[in-house]
């Protein structure tokens, strides 16, 4: 085992590093439950009218005229807030920060007041039948406000290319909300993120299966195919899948195996060549959890019964995409992690013979994958994930691999190339477009920074 603090990060300066965070599993934050406590503006002046709460802490007390005079103030943060809650539905406030590249929101903090004051976030707390204490800013809850605000208030003052990278091209919506679930999701693919090597990871509103099975692999999805959703998505360096599938408990055999039986049926039909998909359970049992009542042994039987049950055929075998891991393998103590994380190691079932094998996901000769039989690049996704603000900021780069989005607002326009002046007004010198890639005095002339993704 390693303590965060000695593993080489891809983010070592980053004030919200894995190391310096609140670990939201080993720390407590819900040992009871999973749903935090939340507020929303009208909810909190309907309560604190009738007396029944106090003063709202003051990054919660911004008088919404304010906030709407100053609306385009701290603009990239306020979008950078929104991207990362529409991605991953909860976060804590590092982890937010950690997404972004940030300071955590603090007590007073004016870009959280303003957008609470919008009725665009709600603010949640962990519930403790204790007073809080100054590190409560650190779990400050936030997720995306069940309102219609941003389509009607900020969804006009947008351009094309920040559309995209808060919403990534999806309809902004709260959706369901499981606090822990959500949480314990974001801080996985965080810590992948960081301290393996990885493409780029995917919040779940971007991890529809019929999208990773048919759509986003270059296939049309067939009618009636189902709305099911991973939690989120690992993409590995030669663009294999990875869904993430959070398992905190099994919620009844018969539907937990109704689960898994979904994935073997999308297997079934779309062998892996056809689009680079595989899934892995991850199981969060409690800390204080008793052996007989442990999701490992729930899970592990409902997936092995699933794979019985839709076993494939022997060139696509159901059970060789299928994977089972627990949290505390790959983070077995407060602060740490085992070398599983970095090949981030899981089980398989070995078919009818029954058993577990191991299989390293990140490890292309252990899990392999051929990119050239998909019909599409498969790695052509963490190019266009670097402009998603729900992605981690280190995986945003390079900037210029990613798509030319301000080139679709511009033609709609009438404007292509980019209108520019002919010369250079202080040196006289000839200036090109941006497509031609001219590199002299300054490189190729660039629009608007916000038009650009």
């Amino acid at each position: 085992m390693m303590r965060f603090d000695q593993i080489p990060s891809a983010t070592p300066d980053a004030s919200n590093r894995t190391a310096l965070r609140l670990d939201p599993y080993w720390d407590g934050l819900w040992q009871f439950g999973s749903a935090g406590q939340w507020v929303k503006r009208e909810h909190a002046q309907r309560l604190r009218a009738a007396g029944v709460i106090g003063q709202l802490p003051g990054r919660l007390r911004t008088d919404p005229a304010e906030a709407l005079a100053r609306i385009d103030a701290d603009w990239e943060r306020k979008l950078d807030i929104l991207g990362a809650l529409a991605g991953w539905r909860t976060l804590t406030a590092e982890q937010q920060a950690a997404f972004a590249g940030t300071v955590a929101a603090g007590t007073r903090d004016r870009v959280i007041g303003d957008l609470f004051a919008l009725g665009l976030i709600d603010s949640g707390t962990i519930w403790a039948p204790t007073s809080e204490t100054a590190g409560a800013d650190r779990a400050a809850l936030w997720r995306p406000a069940t309102t219609e605000v941003f389509d009607k208030l900020l969804a006009p003052l947008l351009t094309y290319a920040e559309t995209v990278s808060v919403t990534g091209g999806e309809s902004w919506t709260s959706g369901s909300q499981f606090d822990r679930h959500n949480i314990l999701t974001a801080e996985l693919c965080l810590r992948l993120a960081e301290f393996a090597r990885i493409g780029t990871v995917l919040g779940e509103r971007l991890s529809r299966v019929r999208t990773l099975a048919y759509s986003g692999a270059g296939a049309p999805e067939p009618p009636g195919v189902s709305n099911q959703t991973a939690d989120a998505v690992i993409v590995r360096r030669d663009g294999l899948r990875i869904a993430i599938e959070t398992t905190a408990h099994t919620g009844g055999m018969h539907r937990f195996v109704k689960k898994v039986k979904s994935w073997c049926d999308v297997f079934a039909r779309r062998p892996l060549e056809t689009n680079g998909l595989v899934v892995c359970f991850v199981g969060v049992d409690r800390v204080d959890v008793r052996a007989e009542k442990s999701v490992h042994y729930a899970a592990r039987k409902a997936i092995a019964r699933a794979t019985r049950d839709v076993p494939g055929i022997a060139s696509n075998r159901t059970a060789d995409r299928i994977f089972y891991t627990d949290w505390t393998d790959l983070f077995p103590a407060p602060r740490e992690a085992s070398a599983d994380l970095f090949t981030f190691r899981a089980q398989r079932p070995n078919g009818p013979s029954g058993g577990w094998v191991d299989a390293h996901l990140l490890d292309e000769e252990s899990v392999p994958f051929d990119p050239s039989r998909m019909p599409i690049d498969p790695t052509a996704v963490i190019a266009n994930a670097s402009g998603i603000r729900a992605t981690p900021h280190w995986l945003r780069d390079p900037v210029d691999a990613r798509p030319q989005l301000h080139m679709l607002s511009l033609r709609e326009a009438g404007l292509d190339p980019i209108p520019h002046p002919a010369r250079n007004r202080r040196t006289g010198i000839r200036l090109q477009d941006l497509e031609s890639k001219n590199r002299e005095i300054g490189g190729a002339i660039q629009p608007p920074a916000r038009l650009r993704f």
